[in-house]
């Protein structure tokens, strides 16, 4: 992506090939980790991001790597990494988001066998009321970052959202579209780059555009987004963003913060998520 021109319009595409649609496909970095495996690769790649587990036999015959509450594919030597939605064409399923529900599913099980905070549980068909045993939200975060460094929805709207997201985050992905056509919450979006190799110019590019909330929708589903031309002020505010995520040790998205200052780590169903916005007033 390039940014030189003034009204760069920058097409992020759709197509499906092998199955695959919507990937962002990077070739990951050096280093020299011959004899590793594959799990201890993915690592050293991304150090600031926990690798729950990496396995290969996954669609495609690429393999899988589970970081945290998200899901992406690498090669089996670990030298490409494949961010997105794996699609089966001829069953019309999105096998990626099937995998998401049933990580959601097993971190809420195991939260509630341990009484912690965890994922939150897969969407059903209806909404569900917001769960009685689940857990204190997490610790208080003081968001000092102007809001010229974030993706303002709603703006003026009654309830108050800070979330920090990477665009490569499959839940960040599924609360976005949870809250589309939501205007009572007003959402304050702080971009941060650490899962997949194209992060940090997803991020730059939402920062970039002259209409932020659009960029961020076709950043996430496929389509066109216009930029300003000179996106070094963008690239500032990004730096920005990550230095306080890491500073207040936010290492997994979204980060969901209310009001009060108040957390939760994870994604939330709407009708809990209204709830615990509201519980700050």
């Amino acid at each position: 992506m390039k940014f030189q021109k003034p009204s760069k319009r920058v097409l992020l595409g759709s197509a499906a090939v092998l199955g695959v649609a919507a990937l962002a496909t990077a070739a990951i970095a050096g280093g020299n980790l011959f004899g590793k495996s594959l799990k201890e690769k993915m690592q050293a790649h991304f150090p600031n991001t926990p690798i729950t587990s990496a396995e290969c036999g996954g669609p495609a015959g690429l393999c899988e790597v589970v970081a945290g509450k998200n899901v992406f594919y690498t090669t089996r030597d670990g030298r490409f990494a494949i961010v997105g939605s794996v699609l089966d064409l001829d069953q019309k399923v999105d096998l990626t988001d099937q995998r998401l529900r049933q990580l959601a599913a097993v971190g809420e099980a195991e939260n509630r066998i341990q009484g912690g905070a965890g994922a939150a549980p897969a969407a059903g068909p209806a909404a569900a009321a917001p769960s009685p045993d689940r857990a204190a939200p997490g610790p208080a975060i003081r968001v000092t970052l102007p809001k010229t460094n974030a993706i303002v929805h709603n703006p003026g709207a009654p309830l108050k959202m800070t979330v920090f997201t990477d665009m490569n985050c499959g839940f960040c992905r599924r609360l976005h579209e949870d809250l589309r056509g939501v205007t009572d919450i007003e959402i304050t979006e702080y971009p941060i780059a650490f899962l997949g190799p194209d992060s940090h110019e997803k991020a730059k590019l939402a920062l970039c555009a002259t209409d932020r909330a659009a960029a961020v929708d076709a950043i996430y589903r496929g389509g066109e987004v216009r930029t300003s031309g000179d996106c070094a002020a963008a690239e500032a505010a990004l730096q920005a963003n990550i230095a306080f995520a890491q500073q207040n040790n936010i290492n997994g998205t979204p980060m969901i913060i209310r009001a009060d200052g108040m957390t939760n780590s994870g994604w939330m169903e709407k009708s809990e998520l209204r709830a615990f916005l509201q519980a700050s007033r």
